[in-house]
Formats: C-alpha cells, structure tokens, sequence
C-alpha cells in the first residue's frame, strides 16, 4: 500500500477518485464524459451553481461574499490581485518562497513593500507587523508556507483589506471570512485537482477594481460572469464539487480541522522525541498541513528516504531549495497513514548504527 504524502497534486479520498472516474464514463447516466460536457448548458450551470452553494455553507459566507471558480492556479492571482487592486502601494508580509513570489509579481504592477519579514531566521516563524499600514491599498499574507512548514494561527487586524493566497490551507479549518476581502486558492492540495483556482472576494472591495485593464484580468468581470469569460476547466471544477461534498459529509470543516490538529500532534510529537530528526519551524507557528523536518545528521537523509520508500512512503522530499523532508497532512491524508509514517520514523530512529 501507498502512503501519498506530496504538498500537491496531492491526494483526494478514494470515494472522490471513485465518483470521478465514473463521470469520465458517463456523467450522471446522460451518456456524455464528463469531458464533453458544453459549458453553456444546464450540466454545467448546475454544476457550477452547487459548488457556490456548497462553498458558501462550508465557509458560512453571507451575502457580502462572491465565490468564483476560475482557471490556473494561485500564481495567476499573484498578478491579477496586483493588477486589480494596487492604486496606491501594496504591503506584503514575507513568510517564505510563494510570499516573495506574489511580492515580485506585484512589483510589476505597482509599488509594494514587505511590511513584515521572517527571512533573518530562515523563516522558522510567522511575521510580526510592527508598523501603520494606513497608507497601503492591501496587505496580503501567504496563509500557509508549503515550503517551511509555517502557517498562520490567527491572522493580521488592521483598517485596510486583508488578501491571502490559501491555497495549501483552504478548507482544512472554519475561518472568519469577514475578516478577508479576498481569499484564493489553487485547487490542487485540498480542493480538488490542479487546472482550477477558488476565489471568495468581498462585493465592496470589487468596486476598487482598476477599470483600465482588459475585462479578462479584472475580477468583477468574472463575477458578472459568473466565473464563466471562456471555456472554464469543468473536469477540475466538478472535481472541487465532489470533493466539497465529502467534506460536507464528513463533518464539514469543524471536523477536518479536528482532524487535522490530532495527525500533526502525532506526526510532531514522533519527531520531536526523536534522536534523529528535527522540525524546521518554531513551535507555535508549525503547520498543521506541512510538516518539514530534516536529519541532524544529514548524511542519513537518503538512507532513510530508502528507508521509508521500501515501507510504502511516497513524495516526502523537501522543498527544493529548503532541502530536508516535508508531509503534508491534507484533509485526505488518513490518520492510519500517519500513524504507519510515524512507525517508520520510530524503527529507523532505533536502528543500530
């Protein structure tokens, strides 16, 4: 058996994979793939119009919120987010390598700062913001570090909006929405499949959209829309709906959210009573999604990274250019596999040597 621990594409449930691969044959006994189903048609609208409504209860959004389902993934809305929504300057808190990402995107676009940086400890921990923000159109946050294994526990008060990139955090707990004037999200970690993003935006904070840009790059266009300006990726999409329909079932997000905390518990606590491993990230900023953790004696990395392939452990390696390991404990992640992850640090741990 396979234990899939990879940061995205990353695993969905198996009753997910099941309803897809039957749409791909026939889609709801109409004798139509799922592929050819046409984008202006009632399948569609349907489709479309249950995966709002189903990201609507599982968020409690109300009225004040639009939910749109576009194409690409999150570093499209690196630059549609700067492009919309900078007038003035932007403010960026700098938490690891997708922050910088969306912070050099927006450059492009506009003035930005970084109000906030964690990059003189190797981003082990969550910026603190210690300066006015008053002057800036935006602060936007990267929820949650793939790469360091950090994540935000409580997010930045302020007057001015709040934006931030979910896209490896999305649908893992209840969140405040009022407290965002735009949350996105690549599609591909705890959404569904890659080729689609989520976006949940604040009706007012649509009117400070910059009218010059073409109508394709602005957001209330696509609202107009309704999140239809081309052929959408409706495999994706409905991927995002089924999988949101097993999140409801389960419990919704009270229920991933209690998942989640106890498979990081057990997974941190393996670790940290560890001979041979180490966590990367500072304790009260760990993530409950990524965990990254290295050797401290780095010549037994690929001894164990054997180690743990023999026994069925898949796609752990770190982030490129952080090195070390890194599992993600997605909604989909059982707590079974965790538990034989953990297994498996522990014999290695206690090998003679």
């Amino acid at each position: 058996m396979l234990h899939n621990f990879g940061s995205g594409p990353a695993k969905l449930h198996k009753s997910v994979y099941d309803q897809l691969a039957q749409s791909l044959i026939d889609y709801e006994q109409t004798g139509l793939s799922i592929l050819e189903v046409y984008h202006r048609t009632t399948l569609f609208e349907a489709i479309l119009e249950e995966a709002t409504q189903l990201c609507k209860e599982l968020y409690q959004l109300d009225a004040s919120k639009e939910v749109l389902f576009m194409p690409n993934g999150a570093t499209w809305h690196f630059n549609l987010i700067a492009q919309n929504f900078i007038h003035t300057k932007a403010a960026y808190i700098h938490s690891g390598n997708w922050s910088k990402k969306a912070y050099d995107i927006a450059l492009e676009y506009g003035k930005a700062d970084i109000v906030a940086s964690s990059e003189n400890n190797h981003f082990k921990s969550i910026p603190v913001i210690e300066q006015d923000l008053s002057a800036y159109d935006y602060l936007h946050i990267t929820s949650n570090n793939t790469d360091v294994g950090t994540q935000f526990h409580s997010y930045p008060n302020g007057s001015i909006p709040l934006i931030a990139d979910m896209s490896s955090d999305i649908f893992s707990k209840p969140i405040d929405s009022n407290a965002f004037a735009c949350i996105y999200a690549g599609a591909q970690k705890n959404i569904g499949i890659a080729g689609a993003s989520l976006v949940i935006i604040d009706k007012d904070f649509l009117s400070k959209t910059h009218k010059h840009i073409p109508n394709y790059y602005q957001y209330n266009q696509w609202v107009n829309n309704k999140s239809i300006m081309n052929t959408p990726p409706i495999f994706a999409i409905y991927a995002m709906l089924v999988n949101m329909r097993w999140m409801k079932a389960m419990g919704g997000l009270e229920h991933m959210h209690i998942q989640a905390k106890e498979k990081a518990k057990l997974l941190y606590h393996t670790l940290d009573n560890s001979h041979l491993f180490e966590v990367y990230a500072r304790k009260e900023d760990r993530s409950l999604m990524n965990v990254c953790f290295s050797m401290k004696e780095t010549s037994l990395h690929n001894s164990f990274m054997h180690f743990a392939k023999e026994a069925g452990i898949i796609q752990i390696e770190g982030y490129r250019t952080v090195g070390g390991f890194r599992v993600s404990l997605y909604n989909a992640i059982e707590l079974a596999s965790v538990q034989h992850l953990c297994d498996v640090i522990a014999a290695f741990d206690h090998i003679p040597r």
